[in-house]
Parts: C-alpha cells; structure tokens; sequence
C-alpha cells in the first residue's frame, strides 16, 4: 500500500470509521484534498478490500481496514512520543516528522521502538498506542460537538494534525483540561465551554470542536 492510501486509512480510523460512515468532505477536509480526489481513492480501497462506501453516507473500514489502520497510527504515535520525550520536539511540531517516519518504519522496529521507550500507553496528543486502548477511545470517547448542555468533561484527545493543534495551543487547550458545555446555538455554528482547568471561557465553531475527544469527567 502506498503512503497516500496509509493516510486515507489512518484518517478514516481517527475520524471514527471503524464504526460509522465518514463523510467524503471530512476526509477531504482533513487532507486538504478535493472531494472528487476523495471519492476516487475511496473507489480503490473499496477494491482493495480495505474500506466499505455506501452512496451519500460514506465511508468506514472493513476489518482487515482496521487492523491496517491500527498499526500505522501505533508507529506513527511511537515515533511522536520518541520525538518530544528523547529529542526535546514541541508536540504542535512533532506530526510531520512522525508522519514521514510511519510509512517506513517495519513492525518489528516499532516493537523494538516501543521496548526502548518503556511502553508508553499514549501520545502526546492523548491517542491510544495499545491497540485495546485504541478499540476504548474509538467506542468510548465522544468528540466536543456531541456533548449536551451542561455536562462535564474532560479532553482526552485531540486530533493529530499540525494546524489544529497549533490552533488549540493558542486557545489554551490541553490534554486533562476539564471543560462544562455552556451553550451549543447550532445555527451560528458555535458551542461555548467553561475551562475549569484554565479559569477561562472557551468558544469554538463546531465544526473544530468535533476534533476534541473528549470523556466524561
């Protein structure tokens, strides 16, 4: 499999595929690729066996999808832990480099890379290395966009992709911080948070606040 069909896979695992259909805009989005590109690479890993589509709703991964999914995103969550905690690397910086380094990276390295880093349990950005863990957070979690007026919650993931977490950094926005959702006005497309962690009101458009995962608290 090639490096941009790895990433397609590894996106529709971390939006949710493994268990709902995910839209082609939302790949799209989180590629920065056209919808139409989306769609024919979706064709040839519906051919490959690795993804189901289903006609206006969809697309989410087979098994043998998954189980591929699954060991990209543990390589390419080793490498980031590797990088902040043995090379000094902010977390907003780290994605980039841990991207390049997955697809070349065999099992048996990243089995040795995992040995070596004392079998860390998360990355830097709260994502399951375990693959159990992984199977927790993709059934368990709920991302922010989802949580009714009134709970509250706690960010336990959040997303691994470069703009949104500089994007999140400048909002003050951390792994552990306890959120209560205030107010969710759906037709201004904006839902607005207490961060009890912070001491501050936290306001964003719900359409990034669906790539914070969050717990109940």
């Amino acid at each position: 499999m090639s490096a941009t069909q790895e990433d397609y896979i590894k996106v529709l695992f971390e939006l949710g595929g493994k268990s709902r259909n995910v839209s082609n805009k939302s790949v799209a989005e989180r590629l920065e690729l056209s919808p139409p590109t989306v769609t024919e690479m979706m064709n040839i890993l519906v051919t490959a066996g690795y993804v189901e589509y289903v006609k206006y709703k969809g697309a989410s991964l087979t098994d043998s999808g998954t189980r591929y999914a699954k060991h990209i995103i543990r390589k390419h969550r080793l490498w980031e832990v590797f990088l902040v905690e043995k090379l000094g690397i902010s977390i907003d910086a780290v994605h980039r480099e841990a991207e390049l380094l997955e697809h070349v990276t065999g099992d048996d390295v990243a089995d040795k890379l995992e040995v070596f880093l004392d079998y860390p349990k998360f990355c830097p950005h709260g994502g399951a290395i375990d693959f159990d863990e992984m199977d927790r957070q993709e059934t368990e979690l709920k991302t922010l966009s989802e949580v009714e007026v009134g709970r509250t919650v706690k960010i336990s993931r959040i997303i691994d992709e470069e703009k949104l977490l500089m994007f999140f950094k400048t909002q003050k926005c951390d792994i552990g911080d306890i959120l209560v959702v205030e107010d969710v006005d759906e037709q201004i497309d904006l839902i607005t948070t207490y961060n009890k962690t912070k001491d501050q009101r936290l306001q964003l458009s719900l359409s990034i606040s669906k790539y914070l995962f969050v717990e109940t608290a």
